[in-house]
Formats: C-alpha cells, structure tokens, sequence
C-alpha cells in the first residue's frame, strides 16, 4: 500500500471513535416517543444507521491502515494532512451540525431547504435546475414524512414567535 493512501489512518481513529460514542451516547440525545407506528418510526433509527455505517466503514478502513510504514509521518502530522484532504467532509460535517441545531429554531423546511442549497453550492452545482430540484425534493420529503409515515418534528421557536392559532399549526405540522 503506497504512503499516500496510508496517510489518512488518525482521520478514520478519530471518525470511528466519534461514531462509536455517538452510537453509545445516542439516548441521551433523542427522544423517545410513545405511539404505536412502531419502531422504525423513532427518531432515532436512521441516525443510528448511518452512525453504525460510518462506524463500520471507516473502522474497517483503519484496520486496513493500521500497519505501520517506515520512514512514516506521525499521527498528528498525518491527521493535519489528512483534514486539508478531507476539508469538504469536514465542512459538510459542520454544516450537518448546524443543520440538525436549526431544525428546533427555525422549522425543518427551512432549514433542510438552507442545507440542502448549501451543499448543491459546494458541489458547484448551483444553477436554476438544481434550486428547483431542492425546493421539490424538499417539499416531497415533508408529504412523505408529515402526511405519508405522519412523523412529527417538536415545534419550532420561531414559528411560535412569530405565528398564533390556526398559522402556528399549519406551520408546526407541515413546515
């Protein structure tokens, strides 16, 4: 295995160790919710999936690197070496924080539709067709989740600053 491709090792420790406490801490995160839809209708499934995928995958990938090389950069040389080849992870790493964070101030629409723009503009994507694509996805995305599986999101702050009555349930509900 060349040097380049091992250079990353401190970048898949560090992902893997996050996804694993993440996995382990995730009840202290979410919510439980009592109804009877059934489990796969939890919030907490689908982060959980993607954190066990990402546990697996980049575990895996350190298993694959672990090996040492002579004439090898340290751990912390290489883990700044590797950020610098990964900054867009990164980034979209942040900008998926910030994300779920919005999510309780400002509506999910909102900000699905401010994350997901965000990402078609670092793909360097951003053009009319694809700013419709994301207004359509995102509004698909609430009729599947609010009228198809009749998953709730708490109500948003911002909704309740700004709105009253029959305007704050429509908002609550479907934005």
């Amino acid at each position: 295995m060349e040097y380049e491709h091992r250079k990353s090792k401190l970048f898949f420790l560090v992902v893997t160790i996050i996804s694993v406490y993440l996995i382990f801490t995730y009840q202290s995160h979410t919510i439980e919710i009592k109804r009877d839809h059934g489990w796969y209708t939890e919030p907490y499934v689908a982060p959980l999936f993607g954190l066990g995928i990402l546990a697996f995958f980049s575990f895996i990938k350190l298993m694959l690197l672990i090996r040492p090389i002579e004439g090898e950069k340290g751990l912390l040389e290489s883990f700044v070496d590797s950020l610098s080849s990964y900054y867009m992870v990164v980034i979209t790493g942040v900008l998926f924080f910030i994300y779920v964070n919005a999510i309780t101030v400002v509506g999910f629409a909102l900000s699905t539709m401010l994350f997901v723009l965000s990402i078609v503009w670092l793909s360097r994507l951003m053009s009319p067709i694809w700013v419709l694509n994301t207004f359509i996805a995102v509004a698909l995305i609430i009729l599947i989740f609010r009228v198809g599986v009749n998953i709730w999101i708490p109500d948003v702050a911002l909704y309740e600053t700004l709105f009253s009555g029959q305007t704050l349930w429509f908002m609550n509900k479907y934005l």
